[in-house]
């Protein structure tokens, strides 16, 4: 066997052909993804999916390129410049790579979060990976953690129950490390204020960290071979975004513009995506003029969290950073009867002394808007519709 430096050069090189493998993907997606045939004929489309398409690169890169199972780290899986797959303002999300033979210790803190969950994903048979193709193998809340006064727990995932049910004082939960076990999400939800900046700005203020249980050897130098699999792991995981286009959408997703899907609960949904088990969803797509306000209506549940988000067509969040794209339950009026009534719309259509709510669509006639309703007590009602004209509400 020769010894290091190996030869090689790009000609032989798997990883080569895995990174050409990459650009081909990305040409697809910026070629076929965004075509007219496709409905993309507005130029602010055209450049969302563009975006879309470089920030799915980025996340197979921090996740897949990078991800190490030996060496886990919280990632933020989306930011305000790093947004794809239905991304939430009111949530911090963070993605670990793992794997089923090892053992790993999460410790953490829960502060002012209104709920946290730990999700483990396995891998599809056929390799392709993203939000619709890493079915949820186990999972649970915060609710059924032992947590410390001041909020301190552990979380051991491991095939084999630990002996031990408390560390550094600190009370020791377990998850049975599943078969096929490939990555860890978690999720913290905030109801903030109008005034607070976005809880997705928050991720370093968040007390998480994992490591593997027993020690890990300094990491070796880069392969070919390892390198090649990551490459194709980035591009299959920038490929997922295209599985957004559910050919069978669930119960909880509409495609008839301007109406929502049956509330549902993830977890009986039959769905193998990255959804949080515990929330009831409901989403479809809207289409309104300019001169058009959507007008929902209805009843918050009993519930941990709620809140409604309007995105692109590509499933990103407008612009949370100077607009009102979103609104949680804290943020939401109700009148005295314990009914909303939101607008959403490109410019203002509120008169002076309105109590209505308002969402701004950035100038979007169409895209999708969803709701999620965390952990309710009963089946939620489904959002009621209708279009409306602007200058209706302006003489108010």
């Amino acid at each position: 066997m020769p010894s290091p430096p190996y030869p090689m050069t790009n000609r032989d090189s798997k990883a080569h052909a895995s990174f050409h493998r990459l650009l081909d993907q990305l040409r697809e997606a910026a070629d076929e993804w965004l075509s007219p045939e496709r409905g993309i004929d507005r130029e602010i489309e055209v450049v969302e999916g563009l975006r879309n398409i470089i920030h799915l690169l980025s996340g197979g890169i921090d996740f897949y390129l990078e991800g190490d199972p030996e060496r886990p780290e919280f990632r933020p899986i989306l930011s305000p410049i790093r947004k794809f797959m239905g991304d939430n303002p009111d949530s911090v999300y963070f993605w670990a790579r793992i794997q089923d033979d090892h053992a790993y210790r999460i410790s953490g803190r829960r502060t002012d979060e209104c709920y946290i969950s730990f999700t483990i994903h396995g891998r599809a048979e056929d390799g392709s990976l993203g939000a619709t193709a890493e079915p949820v193998l186990a999972d649970v809340n915060d609710r059924n953690l032992a947590v410390t006064e001041d909020g301190h727990f552990e979380i051991i995932l491991s095939a084999e129950e630990p002996a031990a049910r408390e560390h550094a004082g600190v009370p020791v939960n377990w998850i049975a490390l599943p078969k096929g076990a490939a990555s860890l999400l978690t999720r913290h939800y905030f109801e903030v204020d109008e005034a607070d900046p976005p809880a997705v700005t928050r991720p370093s203020t968040i007390e998480l960290s994992i490591e593997t249980v027993t020690p890990v050897p300094p990491r070796p130098p880069q392969n070919d071979d390892d390198f090649a699999r990551r490459l194709d792991d980035v591009a299959a995981f920038v490929r997922g975004g295209k599985q957004l286009e559910m050919e069978n959408p669930p119960a909880f997703v509409s495609t008839v513009p301007n109406e929502f899907g049956k509330p549902t609960v993830f977890r009986t949904a039959e769905s193998d995506t990255w959804g949080a088990v515990d929330i009831a969803y409901s989403m479809g797509p809207f289409d309104i003029k300019a001169d058009e306000v959507l007008v929902m209506e209805g009843t918050l549940p009993e519930c941990a969290f709620a809140n409604v988000v309007v995105w692109n067509r590509f499933l990103q969040a407008l612009e949370y950073r100077d607009r009102t794209v979103s609104l949680n339950r804290k943020q939401i009026h109700t009148n005295a009867e314990g009914r909303y009534r939101i607008l959403c719309s490109m410019t203002d259509p509120r008169p002076e002394g309105s109590t209505d709510n308002w969402i701004d669509t950035e100038e979007h006639g169409r895209g999708t808007i969803l709701w999620r309703f965390l952990l309710p007590e009963a089946t939620p009602d489904r959002p009621e519709c209708r279009v409306a004209k602007i200058a209706d509400f302006a003489r108010g």
